[in-house]
């Protein structure tokens, strides 16, 4: 069996590099905080798609109605029951994890572009639904936030939730990296790249493919919930099929096998029509020129450029082993 990298960055370096953050961007421009914490919020998102999408090969289309879920749901319960905002959150992201497991079951039957249709029909059900709740989720008007608090700590500034966000984010990228290292990675490779083999060998296709709707759903639900503590503002006009599109389209843009792929490409499709704001009109023509050269000149994304990136995050792609290499490795 191969050896498995361990990620050269230890819990004690993490810790020190997010106080450095902190404390460096203390003083920063609210506005810049912001679009770090909206890119970090987006790439927790985007990596859960990486390892539906990328690593078990399953196309979803529905990634923002689980995150409307994760977002809807946690407000509900901070808004109407007076719940916590931590307990919320991971009441949020827990619901769209049930819903997520739920969906997988076509993922079972359908695959390809078949399985894409399932998710992007279930993604316009879910924002229908959503917005004919006006008593619980103030229907197409959208649900007003209070701003959160933390152990009695109001996240009531872009530097404030940048404290609760950066942490959250490194421990999302850790779990990820894990889970895409060990064996449940290395079995949703094999699956993808020779179902059947990893049959025979011993894997169940159904239980990973269950298990990475889940994992992403989870993701997504939480990229929800911290999505409503940024804006303190949700509605249904944030969780549009376009919004799906982005997201895959962030995967697409750094690299659909990569978590720093996922991230990359959040970053790109945050910050850049961000940047170009002052274009107005034209900045959706820059910006979409600027995705098809991408597209067109780094087709497995920019991740591919490799450096210090790839370098921070060790072997973060699948498996490139032969898949019954690979489902061997996985095997119980």
């Amino acid at each position: 069996m191969m050896e498995r990298q361990r990620n050269p960055l230890r819990w004690p370096v993490w810790l020190v590099l997010i106080a450095i953050i902190l404390a460096a961007t203390s003083q920063l421009n609210s506005y810049f905080l912001y679009v770090a914490n909206l890119t970090m919020v987006n790439a927790i998102a985007a990596i859960g798609l990486v390892i539906l999408s990328g690593i078990a090969g399953l196309l979803s289309l529905g990634t923002a109605a689980l995150v409307a879920i994760g977002a809807y749901s946690s407000g509900i319960l901070t808004t109407h029951f007076g719940w916590s905002f931590l307990p919320a959150m991971v009441a949020g992201a827990l619901a769209a994890t049930a819903v997520g497991t739920l969906l997988a079951a076509p993922a079972l039957r359908l695959g390809g572009m078949h399985l894409a249709i399932v998710t992007l029909a279930f993604g316009v059900v879910v924002v229908q639904l959503i917005g004919m709740g006006d008593k619980w989720t103030g229907g197409m008007q959208g649900l007003s936030l209070a701003a959160p608090t933390l152990f009695g700590w109001a996240l009531d500034s872009e530097w404030r939730r940048l404290c609760l966000l950066l942490p959250l984010f490194v421990l999302v990228v850790i779990a990820s990296l894990n889970f895409v290292r060990l064996k449940p990675g290395r079995a949703l490779a094999a699956i993808r790249d020779r179902e059947s083999t990893a049959s025979a060998l011993g894997i169940n296709p159904a239980a990973y493919k269950t298990l990475a709707f889940a994992f992403s759903s989870f993701l997504a639900g939480l990229s929800g919930a911290l999505y409503g503590a940024l804006t303190s503002y949700i509605s249904t006009d944030d969780f549009t099929i376009w919004n799906s599109i982005f997201y895959f389209v962030m995967i697409v843009v750094g690299g659909m096998t990569s978590i720093a792929g996922g991230i990359i490409g959040a970053i790109v499709v945050t910050v850049f029509p961000e940047a170009m704001r002052g274009l107005k009109e034209v900045s959706y023509a820059v910006f979409g020129v600027l995705l098809m050269l991408i597209i067109m000149f780094f087709p497995n994304g920019l991740v591919s450029l490799g450096g210090p990136i790839k370098r921070l995050f060790g072997r973060t792609r699948a498996p490139a082993s032969p898949p019954a290499v690979a489902a061997e490795e996985a095997r119980p």
